[in-house]
């Protein structure tokens, strides 16, 4: 008789990145939103949630700021793709809601190389797939 062995699949760093990144862009589109619909923070458009993308003030993949609250906000399409971030009324936005020693901060950030495991991805995945299912309620 012949035994067969299962396959354990392995978590890579990446899936888990990949759906910790998929419940903070959810969150990013979800916070601020008034029922389904909300604000793309450098043009004004109101859009459903679901049609925002999570953009990012300062541009990169960079775990320092990847995944930083204060450096993502609901954006349209428009905006986040076809202006590159729209970045003159992204700076006037976050200079209103933190001041510039908060842009300073996040910039520095950006130049730390951050190394994450797989279980900090993890624990980010399940926090913000826990805020997400928190809004939606």
């Amino acid at each position: 008789m012949m035994i067969l062995k299962k396959k354990v699949k392995k978590i890579t760093t990446s899936k888990v990145k990949a759906k910790a990144w998929k419940y903070f862009s959810l969150y990013i589109r979800l916070r601020g939103a008034k029922g389904e619909m909300n604000t793309c923070v450098t043009c004004g458009r109101v859009k459903n949630y679901k049609d925002l993308q999570a953009g990012h003030f300062l541009p990169g993949r960079h775990n320092s700021i990847l995944f930083d609250e204060r450096n993502c906000w609901p954006q349209c399409y428009v905006c986040n793709v076809v202006l590159g971030g729209n970045g003159p009324r992204y700076y006037q936005f976050m200079l209103k809601k933190f001041g510039q020693k908060v842009i300073d901060e996040l910039e520095k950030m950006d130049w730390v190389t951050k190394q994450m495991k797989v279980f900090q991805f993890q624990q980010l995945s399940d926090y913000y797939k826990e805020k997400v299912e928190q809004k939606l309620k």
